[in-house]
């Protein structure tokens, strides 16, 4: 599946400076700018209307009302509910959960991780493992649960790591400043107030790493790294599957990078922990 901005991103580097401009005003206004009139969006992008014809054409849409269906159809699945997707299910009723599950879950987690960009993956990497940059992590209801676990881990390998619960966000802005790292989850139906806080975030010189499903959430328009796995399940709810192995292989990107120094932090957490009493195999009486 090939989405809209996708190919706008890919195309964007070789576009005639007209047609950027195109570009550019469909994704500040992604997708909305897109379902608009060609003479809106001409309007919008201060260019003509047979400039958004060629852009479209250059991104392979045979015109703009294919174009605007395929805006059209990626919309319908950013939004999608549990309860729509039930009606999408086979008939499985019969069928073993687990044996329904393993295929599923193989071939999301295969796609996700063979299909993410190695240099920004190590773009992440380094971001994380860089103890100068206070690092912070958020999520939603849900995806609020992978973030929990990066920070679980990040704060074992490094300093200055902290999770923001939703009630932390507003003190957090008032401090934000460049150089900080955030790394937000969030996938379809995207949280408006998760949108909002990251976006403020950036605004205000954060560098925001993305963990997102295929059709992209809001925030990819002010990420600097965008991270899309895929959500597929066999269930009528998404998978957190792939996000969460993509986390444990940031995780393990930061452990190869920090080398050494993560395993003196590690000791030093081990001779903590046994201090308070904890051993490896449990509580000391």
């Amino acid at each position: 599946m090939s989405l809209v901005a996708e190919r706008i991103r890919a195309a964007f580097p070789a576009l005639p400076r007209a047609e950027r401009r195109v570009a550019y005003a469909i994704l500040t206004a992604y997708p909305s700018a897109g379902l608009e009139t060609v003479a809106r969006l001409a309007e919008r992008a201060e260019v003509s209307g047979p400039t958004v014809i060629r852009l479209v054409t250059r991104l392979g849409y045979q015109g703009f009302p294919d174009f605007q269906e395929a805006l059209i159809d990626e919309i319908q699945e950013r939004t999608a509910s549990p309860l729509a997707q039930y009606s999408r299910r086979d008939n499985h009723a019969h069928a073993n959960a687990l044996d329904e599950t393993l295929p599923v879950f193989i071939e999301s987690l295969n796609s996700s991780l063979s299909n993410i960009d190695r240099s920004t993956f190590d773009n992440a990497v380094d971001l994380l493992a860089d103890g100068r940059m206070r690092c912070a992590a958020t999520g939603g209801r849900f995806s609020g649960t992978i973030t929990r676990t990066l920070v679980q881990h990040l704060e074992i390998l490094r300093p200055g790591v902290v999770f923001l619960h939703s009630s932390d966000w507003v003190s957090y802005l008032m401090d934000a400043r460049k150089g900080d790292v955030l790394t937000v989850v969030d996938v379809r139906r995207y949280q408006q107030s998760t949108v909002d806080f990251a976006r403020e975030a950036a605004h205000r010189g954060v560098s925001l790493i993305l963990i997102t499903d295929p059709w992209l959430s809001p925030i990819a328009m002010d990420a600097q790294i965008v991270l899309p796995v895929s959500v597929q399940s066999a269930s009528p709810f998404d998978s957190q599957i792939a996000a969460f192995a993509l986390v444990e292989a940031l995780i393990t990107g930061v452990v190869n990078t920090l080398g050494d120094r993560a395993t003196a932090r590690v000791s030093d957490y081990d001779a903590l922990w046994a201090a308070q009493g904890f051993t490896e195999s449990g509580i000391v009486d």
